[in-house]
């Protein structure tokens, strides 16, 4: 098959897409939050990039949820080698149904792009995390519903994880699969929970699409949440 888009010409190797949906909620100001879901992104970078099959399988884009009840991408999709960790501002509210109904599309449009230039592609990853509630009461329910149905069908994977003693563990629990549980960190050990997504994403890059990948252990940055 001929490759159409440029950005693939240099590179047709298999792709691993994941889509990371980042709470920028006023909220995440508390305890220093954000500071530390910053400088996590850069460890995310880095520790990318210095995996030599990820740096150039794996594709990321990112989404922030905030401002008056907005969802945001922050930047295209971009391979590993040249992804920049971006800036991630506190302000707003938290558009949960909104940012992941513009994740769930992301991800459809890039499988598009895949099939269009003959690029293989492991299933995708939604990386979803919030300290707070849904603030777009009108659409999340909805959203949470397609999505479960998404995961039911295998389009992607989905992790959800609850930030703090306020994230709202029952709404998160909403978008997952039935055996998907939620995850519960805090903001200090955002970096370990970013360190430990990517090397997920390194090990997923280097398995087969339908392939059964055993990842690292997140035992150092989690619990189960109740």
């Amino acid at each position: 098959m001929k490759i159409i888009d440029a950005v693939y010409r240099d590179n047709s190797s298999q792709r691993t897409p994941c889509v990371i949906v980042v709470d920028g909620s006023t909220s995440m100001e508390e305890g220093n939050a954000i500071f530390h879901l910053n400088e996590a992104l850069q460890a995310f970078e880095r520790a990318l990039k210095e995996d030599d099959e990820a740096s150039v399988r794996v594709q990321v884009k990112m989404i922030r949820m905030g401002g008056h009840d907005e969802a945001t991408a922050l930047g295209d999709w971009t391979d590993a080698i040249d992804f920049r960790a971006p800036h991630v501002e506190a302000n707003g509210s938290t558009p949960m149904g909104k940012a992941i109904d513009m994740a769930m599309g992301e991800i459809q449009a890039q499988k598009e792009v895949y099939k269009r230039n003959g690029i293989p592609y492991t299933r995708p990853w939604l990386f979803v995390f919030s300290d707070g509630s849904p603030t777009d009461e009108d659409v999340w329910r909805d959203v949470a519903a397609r999505c479960r149905q998404a995961q039911e069908d295998k389009r992607f994977v989905l992790f959800a994880v609850a930030v703090g003693a306020n994230a709202r563990v029952d709404a998160l629990r909403a978008f997952c699969g039935p055996d998907r549980p939620v995850l519960s960190s805090d903001s200090l050990k955002f970096k370990e929970m970013f360190l430990w997504l990517a090397a997920s994403l390194a090990a997923t890059s280097r398995s087969q699409p339908g392939q059964q990948v055993a990842l690292p252990s997140p035992a150092n940055w989690l619990t189960v949440a109740t």
